[in-house]
């Protein structure tokens, strides 16, 4: 009889739980969609290691694993180098892909990137293997940008600035940072983990399929629930 009352009880906190965070998640997507006129928002939980898809009228309709900062404080990207992943509400401001004509910026741009070989020495290594390089094709097949750092991530910056929170970089203050983006991978292995620079990293066939939901300007809401 207790077994049965402890597993009752589990199963409330459960499913208490995964309400609460569908609440949120619900309630944060309606909001993306007040400034816009497009079909599709990208909610993205960092406590669940989740991308979702929300489509305007229907509500959730994909989840996807992701990957992403790898710094032990989960909290919002401060400054360039701090290996977080921001938090709020960002629009896509690029999109980059492997299959696009070869001769078009889009496939130039992200054909080179992903012709960088990342080393080990710098700090990028396969996940769980810090003697083994990340090496090259480390964007994968598509790169989403979005358009970090926005008005929040600028004032939140100016404020650790003022509290000399941010650290020096040879010999002056970090800056904020650029470039982050939900894109591919070279490394399963470390999907479903915190493994990145910031970015969002998902299985490569997986943001192939995601590029169907995604246009420029559509909103992307990172949350660290």
């Amino acid at each position: 009889m207790m077994k049965c009352f402890s597993f009752i009880l589990f199963s409330a906190i459960v499913s208490g739980f995964f309400l609460s965070c569908g609440k949120t998640d619900e309630k944060a997507s309606e909001k993306a969609f007040r400034n816009y006129n497009g079909n599709y928002v990208i909610l993205i939980s960092k406590k669940r290691f989740t991308l979702s898809v929300y489509e305007r009228g229907k509500g959730k309709i994909e989840s996807y694993r992701i990957g992403y900062g790898s710094s032990s404080d989960t909290g919002p990207k401060l400054y360039e180098g701090d290996n977080r992943t921001p938090e709020g509400f960002y629009q896509v401001n690029e999109i980059l892909s492997m299959d696009s004509d070869r001769s078009s910026e889009s496939y130039r741009k992200l054909s080179k990137m992903n012709e960088y070989y990342f080393k080990k020495t710098n700090g990028y290594h396969k996940y769980g293997k810090p003697d083994e390089d990340l090496g090259d094709n480390a964007y994968g097949p598509r790169y989403f940008g979005i358009n970090y750092p926005n008005e929040e991530d600028l004032r939140r910056y100016n404020d650790a600035l003022s509290k000399g929170i941010i650290p020096e970089k040879n010999g002056k203050k970090a800056d904020i940072g650029y470039g982050i983006a939900i894109h591919g991978n070279n490394d399963e292995e470390s999907i479903g983990h915190p493994c990145s620079s910031g970015c969002m990293r998902m299985f490569n066939r997986d943001i192939v399929e995601l590029e169907k939901f995604i246009s420029l300007g559509t909103p992307v809401v990172i949350l660290k629930d």
